[in-house]
């Protein structure tokens, strides 16, 4: 099962490995990322931060619909970790039963306005997280586990 899709643009840290799956217990860690997909060295470092404990895949955005619906129905908990909310909207687009997305880490840059603290979003990121709660998805930031939830609507 799914059990938090997080946008974060470092994907797997040691945050995420350290406070995330530690405290939602989960067993497995997906990344959804064509440049980490078609990057062996690159997926290969990703996989050698995962715990050794956890199952750890990664997928090309072309390739998410049958894996996205095979992790939404089995019952091994799931944290999908993509870099862009854009990547997160596809996913959700499948019909996924999980209908939450956690905005964890996006950088700033040329392109991107600051939301909040360590978050910055272009239009085009801020305008796929209002498709997605304009379907009933709850976008939220939440940095770590400790991080009270802030809704994205507010923004």
């Amino acid at each position: 099962m799914i059990n938090m899709i997080r946008v974060d643009d470092r994907l797997i840290h040691g945050q995420i490995v350290a406070a995330w799956v530690k405290s939602l217990g989960l067993e497995r860690i997906w990344i959804v990322d064509d440049a980490t997909a078609n990057d062996s060295f690159l997926k290969n470092v990703m996989k050698m931060v995962a715990p050794p404990n956890v199952e750890f895949s990664v997928s090309a955005e072309d390739n998410i619909a049958e894996t996205a619906k095979q992790y939404d129905q089995d019952k091994v908990k799931t944290l999908v970790l993509v870099k862009y909310p854009a990547t997160a909207e596809k996913i959700f687009n499948t019909g996924i039963s999980f209908r939450e997305l956690q905005i964890g880490g996006i950088g700033a840059n040329a392109d991107r306005k600051k939301v909040y603290k360590n978050i910055s979003m272009s239009d085009d990121e801020m305008r796929s997280c209002r498709n997605m709660i304009n379907v009933g998805v709850n976008v939220y930031i939440q940095v770590t586990p400790d991080d009270k939830q802030i809704s994205l609507d507010q923004f």
